[in-house]
């Protein structure tokens, strides 16, 4: 079986045309998995073309330079969303979620068997696709992000009900389970386009950086969001024991006769009305949301330092215009409320 189909690229003006690139890379990741195993096919289009941010992909095209031929870059945006998605397949199995973009996750209808085999042919099939290129260094980049996300996945599922953790042990933490595919997407952007090696490993601490601004969006409204503007199940983190930012700021800020109330809450095998209304009594007490958000932003202020670090002026400028659309869901975490954590949680 050849996994690789003929890629055919839109002639364009500007390389830093984001539209013309997404259609392509739309195309040549429907290619993909059209050509894939008949048993895994339509599940994997189910779970792949159905939609998506396409960050990652973004990042990928975005960290490369202007004139260089974007076939490439392409193809590695499109092993680096398999990768994403496998990981989202697996994750959303993990903590039983019920809705992934608007949609029923698709472990509820093929069981969680067959869930988490997808999710490892979809991983297969992004490291396939990397040998494609001659040089072994992009199967090395993927690779490498690739164990680091599953480490720092595993090393989550460790910490269930640890909430020793400092916020900031806990940001290094989040960088390998989310960060590195991230990272990975920018240096592959940068390696491609035959970047300064110095220039690389920049792009890679930018993707690093964002993201971790990405995990620590996603910790604060799993905690105060609502699944109806954000289109996936919420809540799971908490009800599930896992340390994120909101409990382990609560952990940091609270006085010592709070903290034995709030680990006493949190030590319970399952949290019922009563134990949810006395956690939220004590995240508006500390200010929690707010302070999530302030550690957010600061988050967003360090990546864009490394951003205005870079050397490549073009790739400066677009990298930071994609950057401030990312950072303009600090408008909608504002508009958050404590008490919608209430709602998340029953």
């Amino acid at each position: 079986m050849t996994l690789i189909p003929s890629l055919s690229v839109t002639p364009i003006d500007s390389i830093w045309d984001s539209k013309v690139f997404l259609n392509d890379f739309e195309s040549f990741l429907f290619d993909t998995i059209s050509k894939i195993d008949a048993p895994v096919r339509g599940h994997a289009r189910k779970v792949v073309c159905n939609g998506g941010k396409r960050i990652r992909p973004l990042l990928c095209f975005f960290s490369s330079q202007p004139n260089y031929p974007s076939s490439d870059i392409i193809k590695a945006a499109t092993i680096i969303e398999l990768v994403h998605v496998a990981t989202l397949v697996h994750d959303d199995v993990l903590d039983n979620a019920k809705f992934r973009r608007n949609q029923n996750t698709i472990h509820q209808s093929i069981g969680n068997h067959d869930a988490i085999l997808l999710g490892d042919a979809l991983f297969s099939y992004g490291l396939e696709l990397s040998t494609d290129f001659e040089d072994s260094t992009v199967c090395k980049i993927v690779s490498k992000a690739t164990r680091k996300t599953c480490s720092g996945e595993i090393a989550q599922n460790d910490s269930i009900k640890d909430f020793s953790i400092p916020v900031k042990v806990y940001e290094d933490f989040i960088s390998d389970k989310t960060g590195c595919l991230f990272g990975a997407a920018c240096r592959l952007g940068g390696f491609l386009s035959k970047s300064d090696p110095s220039e690389q490993e920049n792009l890679e601490l930018i993707g690093l950086s964002l993201g971790i601004n990405y995990q620590l969006y996603d910790d604060i409204i799993d905690a105060f969001g609502d699944e109806w503007s954000f289109g996936k199940t919420l809540g799971t983190d908490f009800l599930s024991f896992k340390p994120t930012l909101p409990s382990l700021l609560l952990l940091e800020e609270s006085s010592t006769v709070d903290k034995e109330q709030i680990l006493e809450i949190l030590s319970f095998d399952s949290i019922d009305d009563n134990h949810l209304n006395k956690f939220v009594f004590y995240l508006e007490k500390y200010g929690i949301l707010e302070k999530c958000i302030s550690v957010f932003h600061n988050r967003i202020e360090k990546t864009r330092f490394l951003i205005n670090s870079l050397c490549d002026v073009d790739r400066k400028q677009h990298l930071s215009s994609f950057f401030d659309s990312f950072s303009q869901k600090l408008s909608l975490l504002n508009k958050l409320k404590t008490t919608n954590f209430l709602a998340v949680h029953t």
